[in-house]
């Protein structure tokens, strides 16, 4: 199979309907076909074979997804990187085996910093795309079911970078997963800030408003632009990270504006507590809000549609039992174990019951959307077990499963306070929170804006302890979503080894 060939479906269904919406740019169906036939032409001249790794440096456009599904038809392998992460990624990974490079100017140029890349004879700049006007057939290279799709370089900023490798067979079920939870409907107009998300809505056969968001850092993105493209848009559906969101919503709220033509808003990726939940509502009061658990190795794992939550469960998330991920979908088994252990290997059934908990643990999941292993085994003992031959995913984050068979979560292994943030988000107005635990004592961190009693704190938080509250100017967050927060910058300031 190939997945090249779900735009020949689209195209032969509705050729004329828009697929992609960039800025003042949108395109078709059959024009997008048009351009990935003229590109695959373009990157076979520049000797791109089946087989060959492609490295596609470029934020999220309409000309990412017309070099996708170029290589795809090709049955070359496309490799990406994170868009927050690409200049520290050319130091972190070796990328000895890629084969050529598609990009924009600046990120070709960051390519230099890495030795091998560097000796790259094929570095193709994506604008080359605009100039091919010749009209070509598609024609695709059928694969095997198992052949890589998409191969993401991890960041590597907790150790040694891994690589996930997903195949065609793999996005396909993955896509399936998501049409069901999703609930496309064929006039729906989605802004995504997400790529994957997106790749799965082109196979679907809906319209992308791809948003105006500033990929390398969220938090910075312009919410004018954003707004914008909400209202002019014909816009019905939002699928984005709660960073730009959050964007949104602060610019919306500053300004009394109320946005009453989204119905379906699909966020996740990070915690989402119920204050943010709150605005959400505020400023998309006809929206309904479903968040979403996953990782890059599985995707989806819980959906949570809001209007689900209960009172009494709003009631536990603010008593400390922490953020209600919702009900476990896609995956075959969802289970938590003793986090304790570093390395399991394989194990019988009966050795897999006795790792389990009934309360806090190790969220691990097995299933066909869970990815079995990385590229050259890099970094399977740590994050891969098996149980009978059953291949099992170790998430690296804490949470339980409920009576009702809902997923609950505690945060990372590391970092296990999303009860204590969530409670305090839950219960008063506060803003950025950061929360870890040095030398045996749990700290709690506030930005100086936060006009706040200790006392009031130590009040919300009456299931556990905290030893220590301090406030500073900013907490700092990662580049890319701008809401996970960055500890170890975090303790620098703080002068915390």
């Amino acid at each position: 199979m190939n997945l090249a060939n779900k735009l020949i479906q689209n195209c032969d269904k509705s050729p004329n309907k828009i697929c992609l919406v960039q800025k003042n740019d949108k395109i078709t169906y059959s024009d997008l076909y048009k351009k990935v036939a003229n590109f695959k032409i373009y990157l076979e001249s520049q000797k791109i074979k089946k087989g060959d790794k492609v490295l596609v440096l470029m934020p999220m456009s309409i000309e990412l997804y017309v070099s996708l599904i170029s290589i795809w038809s090709i049955g070359a392998i496309p490799c990406f990187m994170d868009a927050g992460f690409i200049k520290s990624g050319m130091k972190n990974n070796e990328f000895d085996d890629i084969n050529a490079v598609i990009g924009i100017t600046k990120y070709i140029l960051y390519s230099n910093i890495n030795k091998n890349l560097k000796k790259l004879k094929t570095k193709i700049n994506v604008n080359i795309q605009n100039k091919l006007k010749v009209n070509q057939k598609l024609d695709i290279e059928e694969l095997e079911n198992n052949y890589p799709a998409i191969l993401t370089y991890t960041s590597g900023t907790t150790g040694k970078p891994k690589i996930a490798s997903r195949t065609h067979e793999f996005l396909q079920i993955q896509g399936n997963i998501l049409e069901n939870i999703l609930n496309y409907e064929k006039d729906d107009v989605e802004l995504s800030s997400i790529p994957i998300f997106t790749l799965s809505n082109i196979n679907t056969g809906i319209t992308t408003v791809i948003t105006e968001g500033n990929f390398s850092n969220l938090g910075k993105s312009d919410p004018i632009k954003i707004v914008n493209q909400i209202l002019t848009k014909d816009i019905n559906r939002i699928m984005c990270a709660p960073g730009l969101l959050d964007v949104i919503c602060n610019y919306c709220m500053k300004n009394n504006i109320s946005i009453d033509n989204v119905k379906k808003i699909f966020t996740g990726g990070s915690a989402v507590f119920l204050d943010f939940i709150d605005r959400l509502k505020i400023v998309f009061p006809n929206a309904k809000i479903t968040t979403l658990y996953g990782s890059t190795e599985a995707e989806p794992i819980a959906e949570l549609n809001i209007d689900d939550m209960s009172r009494e469960d709003i009631e536990l998330v603010k008593g400390g039992k922490g953020i209600l991920a919702g009900k476990i979908v896609g995956v075959e088994n969802c289970l938590t174990i003793n986090y304790e252990i570093k390395e399991i290997g394989e194990i019988s059934s009966k050795e897999f019951e006795n790792l389990q908990t009934k309360g806090v643990g190790e969220i691990v999941v097995s299933g066909k959307n869970v990815l079995s292993g990385y590229v050259n085994g890099e970094g399977d003992k740590e994050n891969k077990f098996s149980v009978d031959g059953v291949k099992f995913h170790r998430t690296g984050d804490l949470g339980y499963i409920d009576e009702q068979n809902r997923l609950w979560l505690r945060g990372r292994i590391k970092q296990p306070f999303f009860n204590i943030e969530a409670c305090l988000h839950g219960k008063l107005k506060i803003g950025k929170t950061a929360i870890f635990e040095n030398d045996g004592k749990i700290v709690l961190v506030l930005e100086e804006k936060d006009d706040i009693l200790e006392s009031e704190i130590r009040k919300a938080v009456d299931f556990t302890a905290i030893d220590d509250v301090k406030w500073i100017k900013k907490i700092p967050v990662d580049k890319r979503h701008s809401t996970k927060v960055d500890y170890k910058e975090l303790k620098r300031i703080l002068k915390i080894e």
